[in-house]
């Protein structure tokens, strides 16, 4: 267990690393814009990276056993997770979306954690619920709620990028915890109906998914959806544009790289070249060994991540295991495939690298939540051996 923990922390550590050089070079375009020094960004990560190692190391000695000895505790996440995504309403919107509540210069994303607080109170919950889990009204629709609670105010805000993380997070989590596959299939298809006509109002994203579908598909969905016909071939390009960008900027890059701080498409051609788009800079200026690197890292994480879950002793320390690891697992394989043209543009951050306060730290406890799983794992082997041992001596 000891060298699991070790193989995440030096993961960890080679992502920030690695997010940080890339965010040296992307950030310098960005900061002419905004007229602030070339180290702005770098600068600020740095303060949210110190944060968020203290925020990780709390997580990583905080006993995860009191989710379940005093589920006020959870209760009190969870409630002060939705007054915070509620608080975002009162601030000014930025980009057209209110996400953020700003203290002073500095803007925290509610949203993130969110998805750590779906993980944790439904963990809690199935650990609560026992076998009451295979029923659905008193076993699944309770949980169901709270995450439809964070769904909502997601989708209000709106940050469809979000509201989808914890949708496939908490869907995946019911899986893993044994709910009855006909109830996973009934809460998918409610869960289709209660969101489309939201995504369907949103010209802006529709106007990224008709661009981003193969001709052929098209044609097919032509009769049924008019709209895809008022589209025209510019309307395409300026919806792909970031993606056109992103895969223009890994093709550049190539094998070798064109080298740290060469990249040509982070000079105002790739927007967001420093949040959700890190990845094809550092692609473009390290190589395709950059990207198999990045990819090998969040899936060493990932498979640490379920060794940790399969040897915990209870069924919370294996649910919270599990989903913080998948989590981490999913964004990260989001954004390289939406940056790679293998899923519809949608803003998604890229953990530990991507700039974005809120983020990092997010990223950091859940990664303290999962050593913290693996540590408590431990202890508990030691006393078990110390108590069969005392047991042979007698």
């Amino acid at each position: 267990m000891r060298r699991t923990r070790l193989i995440i922390e030096l993961a960890v550590l080679a992502l920030v690393a690695i997010g940080l050089v890339v965010l040296a070079s992307a950030g310098t375009t960005v900061a002419e814009r905004f007229n602030v020094g070339a180290t702005h960004f770098v600068v600020n990560q740095a303060k949210w990276l110190a944060m968020g190692v203290v925020a990780m190391a709390f997580a990583y000695f905080f006993d995860y056993r009191l989710w379940r000895e005093k589920p006020w505790l959870s209760a009190a996440f969870y409630a002060a997770i939705v007054v915070a995504m509620l608080a975002v309403f009162a601030f000014p919107r930025v980009n057209g979306s209110h996400r953020w509540i700003g203290f002073g210069s500095m803007r925290f994303q509610p949203g993130e954690f969110a998805k750590l607080a779906c993980v944790i109170v439904t963990a809690v919950w199935f650990e609560l619920a026992d076998w009451k889990t295979r029923l659905f009204w008193k076993g699944v629709m309770p949980p169901c709620l709270l995450a439809g609670v964070l769904l909502a105010l997601a989708v209000a805000e709106p940050d469809f990028g979000t509201a989808f993380v914890i949708a496939i997070t908490f869907g995946t989590m019911l899986l893993v915890g044994g709910v009855k596959l006909w109830h996973l299939l009934v809460l998918f298809v409610s869960g289709v109906v209660a969101v489309s006509p939201f995504l369907l109002r949103n010209a802006n994203r529709m106007r990224r998914i008709f661009a981003w579908l193969p001709e052929s598909v098209l044609e097919k969905l032509a009769p049924y959806m008019p709209g895809i016909d008022a589209m025209s071939d510019a309307d395409a390009q300026e919806a792909n544009h970031q993606l056109n960008q992103a895969l223009l900027a890994i093709q550049k890059g190539g094998i070798g790289g064109a080298g740290f701080n060469q990249s040509i498409q982070k000079h105002a051609y790739l927007p967001e070249n420093h949040t959700d788009f890190i990845f094809a800079i550092g692609a473009e200026e390290w190589g395709i060994g950059f990207s198999f690197l990045v990819l090998a890292l969040f899936t060493t994480i990932f498979a640490c991540g379920l060794c940790i879950a399969l040897r915990a002793k209870d069924r919370l320390g294996r649910l919270l295991a599990f989903g913080v690891s998948f989590l981490i697992f999913f964004q990260a394989l989001f954004n390289m495939a939406v940056v790679s043209g293998l899923a519809p543009t949608k803003g998604i951050a890229l953990p530990f690298m991507s700039y974005g306060g809120t983020n990092l730290l997010s990223a950091l406890v859940s990664v303290g939540v999962l050593l913290g799983v693996a540590r408590q794992t431990f202890l508990q082997s030691i006393r078990e051996k110390s108590k069969m041992s005392a047991v042979f001596s007698n």
